[in-house]
C-alpha cells in the first residue's frame, strides 16, 4: 500500500478499506499497515467513521439525504476530535484537509462526492479505476493504438487479446488472493485457471469475476452499456459497489457459455441474454455434420442442448411424437434452429438467455 498517497478521499473510494471496515475484509492488510504507521492511526480512524456514518444513512434509502443531517453527525465528531487534539497538542491529521477548506459548503461536497461515488447514478471513467487502483499497487498499462488486436500475456498464463482503441491496466504481479485488472475499451480474455485465486475485470460500472474462461467484454468509456460475451466457463457479472453490508456479487448475473449480460449505464440494470451468434461450445470441425434419420425431434432438441450448451424449452410429449429427417452443422444455433422449426411447424424465442419452442405438432400430421 502507498501510504505516501494516502489520505481520507483515497480511503473513501477504496474497496479493500470499506470492506474491511463493514465487513472485516482484509483484516491483516490494515492490521498491518496500522502496527507499521502508527502516525496514520488518527486518519484512518476519522475515515472509518465516515463510511460508517454513510453505511448508517444507507438504511434510510430510498429517502432523500438530508445533507445538514450527515454533516452535523460528522461535524460533531470532527469536533470531539479537535478539542481533544488541543489538549494533546497534535494536529487533527485524519480530517486537517476538510478545515482548510474553507467552509462547510466544501466540506459537505467533499462528504457527498463520495456518497455519489457509491449511490448516484455517476458514471465510472477508466481513469478513477486507475488512480483508486494504484493506492494499493502499481500497475502498468498497454494501449493499442495499431489496427490490428494486440496480444498481451500475463504473470499468470492468462492471455488478453485487446481490440483497437483499447486501453488494460494491470499490476506486474497479482496478489496472492486475487486477480485484477482494469479495462477501457474491448478485449477478448483467456483466463488461466486457478481456483485459489479468482480473476477480477473492472470495467466502467461493473465487475467480471472467473476462475478460469474465456469471454469478450465491451466497455468503452463514451459507450451506453457494457456488455460481457461468454464463450466457455462460467462467469460472474455485477455492478460496483461500495458502502454497502451486501455483497454486490450476490445481485449480479452468473452467465454460462453462449450467454451475455449488458449492463446499462443509464439505467444501472443489467439484463442477461442469448450471445447475437450461439457457436458450439466444443470445437467441432469446420464441416462438420451429423446426419439423423427418422428420429424423434426431442432427440435432435437434446442434441442441440449438448452442442451449444444452451437450454431449450419444449413440450416434450408433444414434439416426441413429431418424427424427423434433419442434420446438424457447426452453424450458428439459430440457423439449425430454423430448419428444424420448418419441420415441425413451431417457432422459438428467446427467454432469459434460453430457448423456448412453441409448436402445435409436425407439419402435416
Amino acid at each position: 500500500m502507498n501510504d505516501e498517497r494516502l489520505n481520507p478521499e483515497n480511503l473513501l473510494n477504496n474497496d479493500s478499506f470499506i470492506n474491511w471496515v463493514l465487513r472485516k475484509e482484509d483484516s491483516f492488510v490494515w492490521n498491518e499497515f496500522l502496527r507499521a504507521n502508527p502516525d496514520k492511526q488518527a486518519l484512518i480512524e476519522r475515515a472509518r467513521q465516515v463510511v460508517l456514518e454513510l453505511h448508517e444513512a444507507e438504511k434510510n434509502l430510498p429517502a432523500a439525504l438530508d445533507e445538514d443531517q450527515v454533516w452535523s453527525r460528522i461535524e460533531s465528531s470532527m469536533k470531539d476530535e479537535e478539542t481533544s487534539s488541543m489538549r494533546t497538542g497534535k494536529s487533527r491529521a485524519g480530517f486537517y484537509w476538510l478545515k482548510k477548506a474553507g467552509s462547510l459548503v466544501a466540506a459537505i461536497g467533499v462528504i457527498l462526492g463520495a456518497w455519489n461515488y457509491y449511490y448516484g447514478q455517476k458514471r465510472i471513467t477508466y481513469k478513477e479505476l486507475i488512480t483508486h487502483a494504484e493506492v494499493e499497487n502499481k500497475l502498468l498499462e498497454k494501449v493499442n493504438t495499431g489496427e490490428t488486436p494486440m496480444q498481451i500475456s500475463l504473470g499468470d498464463g492468462s492471455v488478453v487479446t485487446l481490440g483497437k482503441n483499447s486501453k488494460l491496466s494491470y499490476p506486474p504481479n497479482f496478489q496472492k488472493q486475487k486477480r485484477e485488472v482494469y479495462l477501457s475499451g474491448e478485449a477478448f480474455f483467456n483466463v488461466a485457471r486457478d481456483a485459489s485465486k479468482p480473476f477480477y475485470v473492472y470495467a466502467n460500472e461493473t465487475v467480471t469475476k472467473v476462475l478460469g474462461t474465456s469471454f469478450e467484454i465491451k466497455a468503452f468509456e463514451n459507450s451506453k452499456s457494457v456488455t460481457v460475451d461468454v464463450r466457455t466457463g462460467r462467469v460472474s457479472v455485477y455492478k460496483q459497489s461500495g458502502i454497502q453490508s451486501m455483497d454486490p456479487e450476490v445481485t449480479g448475473l452468473v452467465l454460462l457459455p453462449n450467454q451475455k449480460v449488458t449492463f446499462d449505464r443509464d439505467e444501472q440494470s443489467l439484463k442477461k441474454n442469448l450471445v447475437d451468434t450461439p457457436l458450439p461450445i466444443a470445437n467441432l470441425p469446420a464441416e462438420y455434420k451429423k446426419k439423423f434419420e427418422d428420429v424423434q425431434a426431442t432427440d435432435v432438441l437434446k442434441e442441440m442442448e449438448k452442442i451449444y450448451g444452451v437450454r431449450i424449452i419444449y413440450d416434450h410429449e408433444l414434439l416426441s411424437k413429431c418424427i424427423v429427417s434433419t442434420s446438424l452443422r457447426s452453424e450458428s444455433l439459430y440457423d439449425n434452429l430454423d430448419v428444424l422449426c420448418k419441420t415441425i411447424g413451431g417457432t422459438y424465442k428467446e427467454i432469459d438467455a434460453q430457448i423456448v419452442i412453441e409448436s402445435k405438432g409436425c407439419a402435416g400430421e
